[in-house]
């Protein structure tokens, strides 16, 4: 019996590794994912230009742990893994929104940090449409909108309650997938995510922004953002983001 498990375990593990090999080959090079790049290029920016001195350390954690979320979104897509790809996005949604609830909320993150405090999205969704630099704006110019459908979205792959999103199929569990079709897809909802961020913390950050100040950070956000969000960024903010 012991003879036997072992050879299927080493045939199982050359069976994965050589179809990890032949996905990861086969997505070597594509230009979708020099674009991603640029995107994580714009997110480290919001960290090493801003988020670092803006807040504490306990704080900073859950942004550090968003990038590391999107970081490794990249990696899986790379790999072809692409519902835990996208389980990732979903994680770098929680993550970001729970640092910008926390940088502001000292003590629950201290209950939170004793285990006595929980977050839940639909809440903290709630609280920022409320939040004062948010009043008065469209839930689609502070990203709120499209980070609350990405969410739903992407939750839908974190549970697996939708048929695009198994891994399952008549020749067996395919977990490294070298299919343009889900390419796509994962650029799109990793689109969507980031960009989502990137307009909620503009609007949290506005003044941080405005006129000459900090213009590493808003040439870095052409990388994340629409070039069509130039102008109406300009009328809404007064935010400059040299395309």
């Amino acid at each position: 019996m012991s003879v036997e498990l072992d050879a299927n375990h080493a045939a199982f593990e050359q069976r994965w590794k050589a179809q990890r090999e032949q996905t990861e080959d086969g997505l070597e090079g594509h230009d979708i994912f020099g674009r991603a790049f640029r995107r994580l290029v714009a997110m480290q920016a919001w960290r090493s230009e801003l988020l670092d001195t803006k807040t504490t350390t306990a704080a900073l954690q859950f942004a550090i742990e968003g990038q590391n979320d999107l970081l490794a979104a990249y990696l899986l897509a790379r790999g072809g893994q692409w519902r835990s790809a996208l389980q990732a996005q979903r994680a770098a949604l929680e993550n970001y929104l729970n640092f910008l609830f926390f940088k502001d909320h000292p003590v629950e993150l201290e209950l939170w940090t004793d285990g006595r405090y929980q977050t839940k999205f639909s809440e903290l969704h709630s609280y920022f449409l409320k939040h004062p630099l948010n009043a008065g704006r469209e839930p689609r110019r502070c990203g709120l909108d499209t980070i609350k459908s990405e969410y739903a979205v992407l939750s839908k792959a974190v549970h697996g309650s939708a048929a695009a999103f198994r891994m399952s199929s008549d020749d067996g569990p395919k977990f490294f997938v070298q299919d343009q079709a889900l390419l796509g897809k994962w650029d799109h909802r990793n689109r969507q995510v980031v960009r989502g961020l990137c307009l909620l913390m503009l609007s949290l950050f506005r003044d941080e922004l405005v006129a000459t100040r900090k213009r590493n950070l808003r040439k870095s956000l052409a990388l994340a953002l629409r070039s069509g969000d130039k102008d109406w960024i300009k009328a809404e903010y007064q935010v400059t983001i040299p395309f």
